[in-house]
């Protein structure tokens, strides 16, 4: 019997294969019975590409290239292999200053094979059965160098995923392994006293920067309704992020790693981000964002790889704070100077906890330039007290009196093939101030040691793309 559902599926399970550059499926009745032709053409077996544009996650723009090559077809059933090199340069202030800019370099490379189905020991009924969920395994293995003023990074890594779709708009990603051998050198003496300094008040964050095993199992499941960000309708984006590290030391002795010398971890970790765009009228959208999280470290280190922290504050999160400048909590972070403490956002602040949100209503100016106004909340803490860092504790009685607020008015120039974003965002209420000064209405807002010049009301951030 004629399907229209199926037939719309069996469209998309074969253009998800990424091997024909179109798929049209017609019926022929003049037979007396109906007969489903399917006309399509293969993409090339051999594809070279390049691609060269500008980056940013929480610094300042800068430019990128990537070179991939790709081979379809593999092993003659629908494999696809690929390899890709990928060099980029972004302006990033240090993690101990934020008047600097600095050149943070990251290159890679990675080769990856996709199998069109479950690689599992199941029968091939089984796997007929499950090829109507769209059905991918990945293995990948890959090599990242970063290159930060205080430090450099070096991560190889090894993963197997599978990947399903049982809807249009839902997506599953079930990453079975994922080992990394990292091996960090603090290039930066500031940054290592820093670190050292924090060890002897007891925060063990040093300990992220060792030579490290890391692995890990996650899942992650997105719904995308109505092409989220992509058409001019009401449209939503969710996601679930679990993910369960040092998995595997549950079967690996790991006293072996510590005559290797490699740092080990074991965390939990979950992440919310639930995302939304809503048209007013043709000219004018309202969009909104929440993204809560939380890592737990069980291990006896206690302490996160530097990665799977959170962190505050950016131009795609508060931002009126530098990028992970803001929190933890309350802590108020001071500097001695000769004329007495200054509040001091030089450091780079971590957390455990995340809860944050922006609103902004996005408004067509004249032509391709629009702007926005927007309003941003949130901050993170820990899990344990941290004796380095008072009021940086996450607790039930305290913790809405600690989410920063901040506001602001930005430019979006929309070039169809990329939108430059410019943002101004102002501190509305600081929670690393004292009680009953941390409006910016209040009393002795910009006094000592939270001065003007030191705590910086106003922070301009530049961004390739809507912040959400």
């Amino acid at each position: 019997m004629y399907s229209k559902a199926n037939t719309f599926a069996t469209q998309r399970q074969l253009a998800n294969l990424d091997m024909f550059r179109f798929i049209n499926i017609n019926y022929d009745s003049t037979s007396g019975s109906l007969v489903a032709n399917i006309y399509t053409s293969p993409l090339s077996r051999y594809q070279w590409s390049n691609e060269v544009g500008i980056n940013v996650t929480q610094g300042f723009p800068g430019p990128f290239y990537n070179l991939s090559f790709k081979k379809r077809n593999v092993f003659k059933g629908m494999e696809t292999l690929e390899i890709n090199g990928r060099i980029g340069i972004e302006g990033v202030a240090p993690a101990t200053e934020v008047d600097d800019v600095y050149a943070s370099v990251e290159a890679g490379a990675n080769v990856s094979i996709t199998f069109p189905q479950f690689v599992l020991p199941i029968s091939a009924a089984a796997k007929e059965r499950l090829g109507k969920i769209n059905p991918k395994t990945r293995l990948l293995t890959g090599f990242n160098y970063t290159q930060r003023p205080e430090y450099t990074r070096e991560n190889f890594n090894l993963s197997s995923t599978y990947s399903w779709q049982n809807e249009k708009n839902t997506l599953f990603q079930f990453a079975v392994t994922d080992v990394s051998i990292i091996n960090s050198s603090i290039t930066d003496g500031d940054f290592a006293n820093r670190l050292e300094e924090l060890e002897r008040q007891g925060n063990r964050l040093i300990n992220s920067f060792e030579p490290s095993f890391v692995s890990s199992m996650s899942l992650n499941i997105a719904w995308n309704k109505n092409s989220y960000g992509l058409g001019k309708s009401n449209s939503s984006f969710f996601s679930i992020f679990l993910e369960s590290g040092g998995t595997s030391l549950n079967f690996l002795d790991a006293a072996i790693l510590e005559r290797e010398g490699l740092e080990s971890y074991q965390f939990l970790k979950l992440n919310f981000d639930y995302r939304k765009t809503k048209p007013l009228n043709p000219n004018t959208t309202f969009a909104y964002r929440i993204n809560a999280g939380i890592a737990k470290p069980y291990s006896d280190n206690a302490v996160l790889p530097y990665e799977k922290y959170f962190f505050a504050g950016g131009s795609n999160g508060i931002r009126a704070w530098r990028p992970r400048r803001l929190g933890p909590g309350s802590f108020t972070p001071l500097d001695s100077t000769e004329t007495g403490p200054l509040v001091n956002y030089d450091f780079e602040q971590q957390g455990e906890i995340l809860l944050e949100g922006s609103v902004e209503l996005r408004k067509n100016l004249v032509g391709f330039i629009d702007y926005a106004l927007f309003f941003d909340f949130g901050n993170i803490w820990t899990i344990r007290n941290d004796n380095s860092r008072p009021g940086s504790q996450f607790e039930l009685d305290r913790f809405y009196k600690e989410i920063a607020l901040s506001g602001g008015l930005g430019l979006r120039f929309d070039f169809s093939f990329l939108v430059l974003r410019l943002d101004a965002g102002i501190k509305l209420y600081d929670p690393a101030r004292p009680e009953g000064r941390r409006f910016i209405l209040s009393k002795d807002f910009y006094e000592a040691p939270f001065t003007a010049a030191a705590s910086e009301p106003v922070v301009f951030n530049i961004g390739i793309g809507y912040p959400f």
